[in-house]
């Protein structure tokens, strides 16, 4: 454990969100793999629970705020399921294990006693952790109120994993996201953003105690500027491709007014078509959307592809959202 003191290092780092992304990748579950995969948990639970301790304390430190436990349980989930992938060595150490005694037998070509508890079938130690984790959040979605359930389900949609999570983090250069992704979900009155119910000073529309409104007001530009930072994003990633993308291309549904289907335009892509994608930015947590299980998809079908899918037969194009 000595050596795992430098995790302090990481707290005083200047850059918020490398940390983050170091402490994953660098001091997290990563540094236990070997005990997880050769030693039984019952003989070093303590020290898989200090080592659990210590990777809390310094996510909490990194991002400014305390997690509470269902809090803390969301951010050990994988990013694919929404968490930061900072996974409980005491939640996983033993399927590790079983997946090492079972591989290791099986590449020695010998049969050997079975230590007592250890199932006879078994998934690879990637495949159980994710299978685990898809438990752990069901159980909080499922303890969530619906505004929580809603975020805990969308969460699992805008995180993504790997070195992609850290570049998403950096372009955002932000806590909010963070903050949001991993709020509490049983805040306090001193800890909402607002003390009472009040309307929009912009639009009249209400603004819960969260702050929700915020991310979708639509009189003073920021869906716009969020749309545009994506539409952005993806012309970017088709000009790093050599896809030679065009951004607001005119007329691609001929001279109409008020259709623009298409936010970037590859010009080759597929069959000799072209493709066209279209952005769009909707918040799941609006009262319209809160009670529903794709909130997002449900707006791509009906409010997109239902508005374009038909004027696109039959033409060059290949038209997604």
């Amino acid at each position: 454990m000595g050596r795992l003191q430098d995790i302090n290092r990481l707290v005083e780092f200047e850059d918020t969100q490398a940390a983050t992304y170091l402490l994953r990748v660098s001091f997290s579950i990563v540094r236990a793999v070997h005990f997880m995969r050769t030693t039984p948990l019952d003989q070093w639970r303590e020290q898989a629970s200090k080592f659990d301790g210590m990777i809390r304390a310094a996510i909490e430190k990194i991002l400014g705020f305390p997690m509470d436990d269902p809090t803390f349980a969301q951010a050990s989930l994988t990013p694919r399921l929404g968490g930061l992938g900072l996974r409980k060595v005491v939640e996983h150490a033993d399927l590790a294990y079983h997946a090492s005694w079972h591989e290791a037998q099986k590449v020695a070509k010998e049969k050997w006693t079975p230590p007592a508890n250890l199932p006879a079938e078994y998934l690879s130690q990637q495949d159980a952790s994710f299978e685990f984790d898809e438990k752990m959040h069901k159980y909080l979605v499922d303890q969530a109120d619906t505004r929580g359930a809603q975020r805990l389900r969308r969460a699992d949609r805008t995180l993504v994993d790997s070195s992609l999570q850290f570049q998403v983090m950096k372009m955002a250069k932000t806590l909010c996201c963070a903050r949001e992704s991993f709020e509490p979900p049983s805040l306090t009155a001193s800890e909402f953003l607002l003390d009472q119910e009040i309307p929009c000073p912009l639009c009249k529309q209400p603004i819960n105690l969260f702050g929700d409104h915020a991310t979708c007001c639509a009189k003073k530009g920021d869906i716009v500027i969020r749309h545009n930072a994506l539409r952005n994003f993806v012309d970017s990633v088709g000009t790093d491709a050599l896809l030679s993308p065009v951004m607001e291309k005119k007329g691609i549904l001929g001279n109409t007014t008020g259709r623009r289907p298409g936010d970037v335009m590859f010009p080759l892509w597929t069959e000799g078509k072209s493709l066209v994608i279209d952005v769009a930015v909707t918040s799941p947590l609006t009262a319209t959307y809160e009670r529903l299980e794709e909130p997002c998809e449900w707006y791509a079908a009906t409010q997109k592809h239902g508005k374009y899918d038909a004027d696109f037969k039959g033409t060059q194009y290949v038209f997604v959202l």
